[in-house]
């Protein structure tokens, strides 16, 4: 009786003593991973998979079943998911390869819904995004919160953008652009600007004028303001709002502005200004993109301000052309060519201007 009571005290101890180390090494395990998701959402992806790495790799296992087996094993699958995170962050090859794995190996963890965005994500960092929206594509963006549903959105847009595929990018766009979301201002960007690409220019105003505060898009999206007042024939706002801008900022498509707001001061009939900022179009451009409309109003700004050799020059660029600025640029160098005593290039001119039929 003696030794029953001692081998069933053992076999207590035993397992008292088992469950208890299992649950201390339950603990220990969890900790670590709590440690390496604080380090991952630091940005610390090398440290973070070292310690994702200590909670992955397997233990040697008891003859006895795991008091908490079944969250040892959710741990561990979920360490290696962010593992596969770390690697894509740090721009690792194997990435893919894991994210890939997981899939297979755990295809019940609902983690592996994500990482088929994950895998998109690699592929879009790749610029490659045919294969970026293939993976997209199987992602339930249900299954994506937060921030993380944000990116997807907007990645899965840029994707489309990049593709020329406007119609679905522009769609995408919608859906987060009016939202607080890191993604926002960037989706705002990008549907105005295919707004802008579609003509129709009274959405693109819209959603680029709520770029107003932006700094990441400061040097861009005031072209597209401006574009759109000009074409609207709004002159004066045009003015009013370019010419601060391109007399304080520096602007990726100063060319362009400095050229509407010359042509806007034109349209005014302000030729001293006109001059003023045509000379800086020319300045920037270096004879890349004038074209005949810009070389007759210069032309004829400086006609009607007396510089005739200016205007000569810049007329003379119309000779050979064959549109409306063309025969008006030629008329009015027969009228220059009248003012220097020129005659016979003046008959020239008005014959080149009557030759053409653009009336």
């Amino acid at each position: 009786m003696t030794k029953v009571l001692y081998l069933a005290s053992s076999l207590l101890f035993l397992s008292v003593y088992n469950s208890s180390a299992q649950q201390t090494a339950y603990f220990t395990l969890n900790r670590n991973y709590q440690s390496a998701v604080e380090l991952l959402n630091k940005g610390k992806f090398v440290a973070a998979a070292e310690q994702f790495r200590l909670v992955e790799k397997p233990r040697n296992k008891t003859s006895n079943q795991p008091v908490f087996e079944s969250e040892t094993s959710l741990l561990r699958e979920n360490a290696f998911y962010f593992e596969a995170v770390c690697a894509l962050n740090l721009g690792n090859d194997d990435a893919e390869s894991m994210f890939r794995r997981f899939i297979k190996e755990h295809p019940e963890n609902p983690l592996s819904k994500v990482a088929y965005f994950q895998i998109g994500k690699s592929y879009f960092k790749q610029e490659k995004y045919q294969e970026a929206l293939n993976w997209f594509d199987k992602v339930q963006p249900a299954e994506l919160a937060g921030k993380e549903n944000a990116e997807y959105k907007f990645d899965k847009g840029y994707a489309y953008f990049e593709l020329k595929d406007y119609k679905n990018a522009q769609l995408i766009f919608s859906e987060i652009k009016d939202k607080k979301t890191p993604y926002s201002e960037d989706a705002t960007y990008y549907f105005a600007y295919i707004a802008y690409l579609n003509k129709d220019y009274h959405l693109a105003l819209v959603n680029f004028e709520k770029l107003k505060n932006s700094k990441k898009y400061e040097a861009s999206y005031p072209y597209y303001i401006t574009a759109v007042y000009y074409l609207d024939k709004r002159y004066d706002d045009v003015i009013a709002y370019a010419v601060p801008i391109i007399n304080t900022t520096k602007q990726t498509n100063e060319t362009e502005m400095l050229r509407l707001i010359a042509a806007s001061y034109f349209a005014k009939i302000n030729y001293p200004e006109a001059i003023k900022y045509y000379e800086r179009f020319q300045d920037r451009d270096q004879q890349k993109t004038q074209n005949n409309q810009d070389s007759y109003q210069m032309g004829y700004a400086y006609f009607k301000t007396g510089n005739n050799p200016r205007a000569i020059r810049e007329l003379t660029k119309l000779v050979d052309q064959k549109d409306a600025y063309s025969q008006s640029g030629n008329y009015t160098l027969g009228q220059v060519f009248l003012k220097v005593n020129n005659k016979q290039s003046a008959r020239n001119a008005f014959q080149a201007a009557s030759n053409l039929d653009f009336d």
